[in-house]
């Protein structure tokens, strides 16, 4: 007994772009085309509705997430139905957002169709693989993580060695005290205030307050030791 086609809904703002996808595929006989949309709104409807198999979703539509929006939602209501991005778009923020909230793949529009092919196919059995476009953009992300990791660790290293003092006036500057309003609210000279952060810098071993705040903001650690 033959295996029933792959229902596949096909979801891309440019009419021209669909057309091309529908008369391509329509050709495999192991695929129906069993939808083309416009929107995401409209591929979550009409995936629910035709009871799709998968969805060939394009990511900026009626709006710049409106794919990825479309994804979670399916991922949420339908989990069987798989989707496949197709898009023009391969940055790591919309690569990691689309897989986030759901897809199987993600493929760019200059991809050929025996890729395109491919990928339906295996978002089908639920066997597809990572792309090696797609694994260089993990691997990317992995390095930066452990690198931002290890940062955080030598940074909360110093930040212990920190005496309250210290910690209370970075915390001031970083909500945008100035030395003398510093020096103002905490009733301190101005040579105990450059003896502090003196010796903040030692720690940090950096050239000025300034980058001592900086790094801290970014590694979120007011937020740690203060909410």
């Amino acid at each position: 007994m033959s295996q029933s086609p792959i229902r596949l809904l096909i979801a891309d703002d440019m009419l021209p772009i669909r057309e091309y996808l529908s008369m391509v595929l329509s050709h495999e006989p192991d695929m129906k085309i069993v939808g083309s949309v416009e929107s995401g709104a409209l591929a979550v409807e009409q995936a629910l509705a035709v009871k799709a198999k998968v969805v060939l979703m394009d990511i900026e539509m009626e709006t710049p997430d409106a794919g990825i929006k479309a994804i979670r939602e399916l991922a949420v209501k339908a989990p069987e139905i798989k989707s496949v991005v197709l898009t023009h778009f391969g940055n790591h923020e919309t690569v990691f957002a689309a897989f986030e909230a759901g897809a199987v793949d993600y493929i760019i529009k200059n991809s050929s169709a025996a890729e395109i092919l491919d990928s339906i196919r295996a978002a089908a059995l639920d066997q597809t693989a990572i792309r090696p476009q797609i694994a260089k953009l993990i691997r990317s992300e992995f390095r930066a993580l452990r690198s931002e990791r290890n940062n955080l660790v030598a940074t909360l290293n110093i930040i212990y060695k920190l005496t309250p003092t210290e910690l209370d006036l970075l915390r001031l500057l970083a909500e945008g005290k100035t030395q003398t309003q510093i020096i103002e609210m905490r009733h301190i000279e101005a040579s105990t205030f450059r003896t502090h952060v003196g010796n903040i810098l030692k720690k940090f071993k950096l050239a000025s307050v300034r980058d001592v705040v900086s790094l801290l903001k970014h590694l979120g650690i007011f937020e740690i030791f203060y909410t």
